[in-house]
């Protein structure tokens, strides 16, 4: 199978190769691996990267062999240790949290319609994002995908930026207003942290491609067999 997993069909059939891929490299390791990723480095273009005690590694390519380039084995453990990241700041729970921070606010109304307005926005992007990080579909790291949940994350981000400068006049008067709504703005902030609603996730994924570059370097000296492009060991 090679293309992306879609609906119950398209998961079932990614267990089943993910099943495939952990016998194939228990049959060509002589041990059972510790865990098996799939990973789509381009449409149409899946493998599977297997990780051992050692560390050790082992790619298999779309039929389950062992990957033979040095070259498709540093790009497909890029690929991992950069999904491996996403996941890591697309946080649900804290999406979430910070779309249940905004309902506890909206529920105690009052708050200027341009406010208001924005935050439902936020909202809505938050559980957008949080829906999409819950898919089962995520167990597969699916680089063409990275596109279209930047996207998704960059309408989060820029709707928080809206509500930041629609919220701007109660800054400055927050002296005056309710305790009780300045806690509840304050929740709001310190969720939006937590939620990467104040950071583009493409800056956050760029940021950590160094360190991706060097664990797929590792992955390369640690690979069980030999690779075409790689000195004798």
């Amino acid at each position: 199978m090679t293309a992306g997993p879609s609906g119950e069909d398209g998961l079932r059939a990614l267990v089943e190769d993910l099943g495939a891929a952990r016998d194939a490299a228990a049959d060509l390791a002589g041990r059972p691996p510790l865990g098996v990723r799939a990973i789509e480095t381009a449409h149409g273009r899946r493998a599977y990267l297997c990780a051992f005690e050692g560390p050790a590694f082992l790619c298999l390519d779309a039929r389950f062999a062992a990957e033979r380039e040095a070259g498709r084995v540093r790009e497909t453990a890029s690929a991992s240790l950069l999904w491996e990241r996403l996941e890591a700041l697309v946080d649900a729970e804290a999406l979430r949290d910070l779309a249940a921070a905004i309902g506890r606010l909206l529920a105690r109304g009052g708050d200027p319609p341009e406010v208001a307005a924005s935050l439902e926005v936020v909202a809505a992007r938050a559980l957008e994002l949080a829906r999409w990080r819950e898919e089962p579909a995520r167990a597969l790291a699916s680089i063409p995908e990275l596109d279209r949940v930047t996207a998704m994350q960059d309408r989060l981000v820029g709707a928080y930026r809206r509500f930041l400068r629609a919220s701007e006049p109660l800054v400055e008067r927050q002296d005056q207003l309710d305790p009780a709504l300045v806690e509840a703005l304050g929740d709001v902030e310190r969720g939006a942290g937590p939620a990467g609603a104040g950071e583009r996730l493409a800056e956050g994924l760029a940021a950590g491609l160094p360190e991706s570059e060097d664990g797929a370097d590792q992955v390369v000296r640690g690979h069980l067999t030999r690779l075409a492009g790689t000195p004798a060991r």
